[in-house]
């Protein structure tokens, strides 16, 4: 078997329960991952903010209409 191959059927023995529980359960951390992303693109962009508070302030803005508030 090649390198490669076995590399990977090692990984899948190894995380084979996870694997199976993210079939079963169908969870994700996407939504999550996705707000992290969109957090730190308002951090690259905050840095002419005065102060944490209108950090804050602008994150709270962008969260508007989403599960967060």
């Amino acid at each position: 078997m090649p390198k490669a191959m076995e590399k990977a059927h090692r990984t899948i023995r190894k995380h084979f329960d996870e694997i199976i529980n993210s079939f079963i359960y169908g969870f994700s951390n996407g939504p999550i991952e996705g707000s992290n992303n969109k957090i730190k693109a308002i951090k690259r962009t905050a840095y002419g903010f005065r102060s944490f508070k209108n950090f804050r302030l602008r994150i709270l803005i962008s969260f508007k209409n989403s599960f967060y508030s």
